[in-house]
């Protein structure tokens, strides 16, 4: 039996996917968000390389999120786990409808953060969204991990970080079968790697 045929609602968070047809949908909190249209595609850095692909029958037994939509009230339009920054020098993590800035140069290269895909939003906008605590070198011997992230554990075992706990990844095959890539693994050390809650493992 194929990945594909035992995938159900648990699609991990953060996963773009399509079926047959030409929607396409991020999947959050275990629903499918449609993606409004090409703009929001395309201004929301999402890019057809990662895009997974799923059976019709999958699709249809998932339930139906609200729509991201780059237009409309940002805090509930957006993807929940974003880049972001103003026209300042300033970058951001929004996360749990908070923005986090980023502090650490060291924690935002350790973590593979591409300036690509980071979203630059009004000034105005910036001003007004709720703060959260910000990212340091310290950020992951606490309990706030970094949602969709790929990471691995000392004893070499790898993870993906999904609503701040550690979902294990159950072998090769299903880490390319959600495009994950090796060159983006963060490597956790021992004290991190114990401060992390574990959830459900990605079959």
């Amino acid at each position: 039996m194929q990945h594909t045929d035992r995938v159900r609602s648990r699609v991990p968070d953060g996963t773009l996917i399509r079926g047959l047809y030409s929607a396409v949908y991020l999947v959050e909190h275990g629903k499918k968000r449609p993606i409004s249209d090409l703009a929001t595609f395309h201004s929301y850095g999402f890019t057809a390389k990662s895009m997974v692909e799923l059976n019709e029958s999958v699709l249809e037994e998932m339930e139906t999120g609200s729509p991201v939509n780059i237009s409309g009230d940002f805090i509930m339009n957006s993807p929940s786990t974003l880049l972001v920054k103003n026209s300042g020098s300033e970058i951001y993590l929004w996360s749990d409808r908070r923005l986090h800035p980023i502090i650490s140069h060291e924690m935002y290269h350790r973590l593979h953060f591409n300036y690509s895909s980071v979203v630059i939003l009004p000034d105005e906008l910036i001003a007004i969204l709720p703060q959260g605590d910000m990212i340091h070198d310290a950020s992951l011997l606490t309990s706030f991990l970094i949602n969709g992230r790929v990471y691995s554990a000392p004893n070499g075992s790898i993870y993906y970080g999904e609503r701040h706990m550690l979902r294990k990844i159950g072998g090769p095959a299903i880490f390319a079968f959600y495009r994950w890539r090796v060159e983006e693994i963060v490597h956790l050390t021992s004290e991190e790697f114990h401060n992390c809650r574990i959830g459900e493992p990605i079959l």
